[in-house]
């Protein structure tokens, strides 16, 4: 059982997205932020300390902040797909998508 409410809407806007849950709640998350966030064997390792946590953002942050493509992954979670340079091949799990999510909300 999870411990996160279904993601039932997902709106991608030019530089952010929109998710919806099914408890009505909703959060922002830039695109950046997702790319930093990247859970693949590349990009995860580079968030192991501070000096390349510091590199990896700097890289992240010269990027566009481009709308990507997103597909399903059964039903697992979410893969987004970057046009421009960058991670492409990352899988975010709902339960990933969900904590980034409540992460970054304002009070």
């Amino acid at each position: 059982m999870t411990d996160f409410p279904e993601l039932t809407e997902l709106e991608r806007r030019d530089v952010d997205m929109i998710l919806r849950y099914q408890d009505n709640t909703e959060y922002v998350i830039d695109y950046i932020t997702l790319r930093l966030r990247c859970p693949c064997a590349n990009c995860d390792p580079r968030r192991e300390n501070d000096a390349r946590q510091k590199e990896f953002e700097a890289e992240v942050r010269l990027q566009r902040n481009e709308k990507p493509a997103v597909e399903k992954v059964g039903y697992f979670g979410l893969r987004f797909k970057f046009d421009g340079r960058g991670c492409n091949t990352g899988i975010y799990g709902f339960d990933l998508l969900h904590s980034i999510a409540e992460s970054t909300k304002s009070d």
